[in-house]
């Protein structure tokens, strides 16, 4: 008799499956950690939805009252869109289980390219864990989750291209046209075909290559580069990419800084680099120069800032999956056990991660219709929800000050009405108002100076801050809010 799998081959458990429901099962239960972290979720909403209602995309800023009107490119505005549906459609939990899907289907295409190069679904499959545990540092509600799906593919089709299995090279400018419009990380993408093409040359110089390639290479360069400026603010996206060098301002936030590779959350990181180099001293006879180069780039860019290390661990994970089979395949012991999990290793279309999405899906509806809220909610005790609360029922006039980090939160809850001072795109406010504000958070020097300079009339900031206790002793400023998370603060 014909077994159950034979008869209904989409029911059975691969282990691409298996990826898939445990990174979108672990980025679920994370979901609320997710959006403690910072606000910037709150911006993208806010721009997200205004782009909906108003069928404009702004390339100016319209979200402050320090840079109005200046010129604010919108490099992430198809990723806004998205958010901004994702909460229309299930509030927050839309918007987290977006970001979770979008990470799990991002690692389940890594374990099917590096089991495709490897065949060994076991080692294949204990990497991809590995490498989803060093991104996990890095996953938030924020577009640059799409980079981290479209880094895959295209790595994945640029190996294609380079060994002779991929022709149709218009794949490539389809992709940046995509990225260019949803996340800055594009830039990757242009530094990943830039290893290439070194690759390439490199191998010229040894004659190990032809100029056929070259010649392809160079074109999926240009065209892809075109792409990058078919925006709706054209070039500028890269302005706003490349600007963001201060290093005052890379050095204010933990994803900008250099990991600590002993830091318990980077742990996996570590093992992933040091992997790495090993594995590539190891069999350095047979490594292609553009995977040493592409290794390299992304090795040493993850080094040097954090939030680089999920981009190093997707491309790193089926190179490496290649070589470490390589190195265990003359291991009987290995071998078997590869061949007693070989019928999970099947590919094929299968209904579980529909399934498990689904649940998900049904799981959210039930709770929102059943509570009258999304299960994830902004946390009280990190924003102001009581404050703006209050605020939304007693919306004040004039300029405001904010504390950086909830300026995203601020403008999600508050704007139009009300406009920031800054939020947390700091590269967009650039070094002269972080400082500015640095100053006027710790109500130092002649920071009153700084509050007639920018025309404050009100000020929301957490209850301990130098800046709240300050004013609280001037008597020019009244307590309108005070809860203990939160102050609002208003000059009669």
């Amino acid at each position: 008799m014909m077994s159950q799998n034979r008869m209904y081959p989409a029911l059975k458990l691969r282990f691409s499956d298996i990826v898939f429901i445990a990174v979108l099962f672990v980025a679920l239960i994370l979901g609320q950690q997710m959006l403690s972290l910072d606000s910037d979720l709150g911006r993208h909403l806010t721009l997200g939805n205004y782009i909906l209602d108003k069928r404009i995309i702004p390339t100016i800023d319209l979200l402050s009252h320090t840079r109005a009107g200046i010129s604010r490119p919108p490099y992430e505005w198809l990723s806004q869109v998205i958010f901004a549906l994702a909460n229309r459609l299930l509030g927050l939990d839309g918007v987290v289980l977006l970001s979770s899907l979008v990470i799990a289907l991002t690692f389940t295409l890594i374990y099917q390219f590096a089991n495709r190069r490897s065949g060994s679904p076991i080692v294949t499959l204990l990497l991809v864990f590995l490498a989803a545990g060093a991104s996990s540092i890095h996953w938030l509600p924020r577009p640059h989750i799409f980079t981290f799906l479209l880094l895959a593919i295209w790595v994945e089709q640029l190996d294609q291209f380079v060994e002779g299995k991929l022709t149709n090279i218009y794949i490539f400018p389809i992709i940046m046209l995509f990225w260019a419009n949803m996340h800055g990380g594009f830039i990757f993408g242009i530094l990943v075909w830039i290893a290439y093409f070194a690759g390439w040359l490199w191998d010229v110089w040894r004659k190990k290559s032809d100029s056929q390639v070259g010649k392809k290479l160079l074109l999926i360069g240009v065209l892809s580069s075109i792409a990058t400026i078919i925006t709706p603010d054209l070039w500028h996206n890269w302005d706003a990419v490349i600007n963001n060098r201060s290093a005052f301002i890379l050095n204010r936030t933990v994803e900008t800084m250099r990991p600590n590779l002993l830091d318990t959350a980077i742990l996996p990181y570590t093992v992933l680099l040091v992997l790495t180099v090993l594995l590539c001293v190891l069999n350095w006879k047979t490594i292609k120069a553009h995977h040493v180069f592409l290794l390299a780039g992304l090795g040493l860019m993850s080094l040097v800032m954090a939030r680089n290390i999920p981009l190093f661990t997707i491309a790193c994970t089926p190179l490496l999956a290649e070589m470490s089979t390589s190195l265990l395949s003359k291991s009987k012991v290995w071998s078997q056990i590869e061949h007693r999990f070989a019928g999970f290793n099947t590919e094929g279309r299968s209904i579980w991660p529909f399934i498990a999405t689904l649940l998900a899906v049904t799981y959210f509806l039930y709770f929102n219709f059943r509570n009258d809220h999304s299960l994830y909610q902004f946390d009280s005790n990190i924003f102001p929800v009581g404050a703006v609360n209050f605020l939304e029922e007693n919306p004040q006039s004039g300029n405001m000050f904010n504390e950086f980090n909830w300026g995203g939160y601020l403008e999600y809850r508050l704007w139009p009405h009300h406009k920031v001072l800054l939020d947390s795109q700091s590269d967009f406010y650039g070094e002269t108002l972080m400082r500015e504000y640095d100053q006027l958070f710790a109500a130092k020097d002649d920071w009153e100076t700084l509050l007639e300079k920018y025309q404050v009339d009100w000020a929301i900031g957490p209850s301990n801050a130098p800046l709240v206790s300050a004013l609280q002793n001037k008597q020019s400023w009244d307590v309108i809010y005070q809860d203990a998370v939160a102050t609002v603060l208003r000059k009669p």
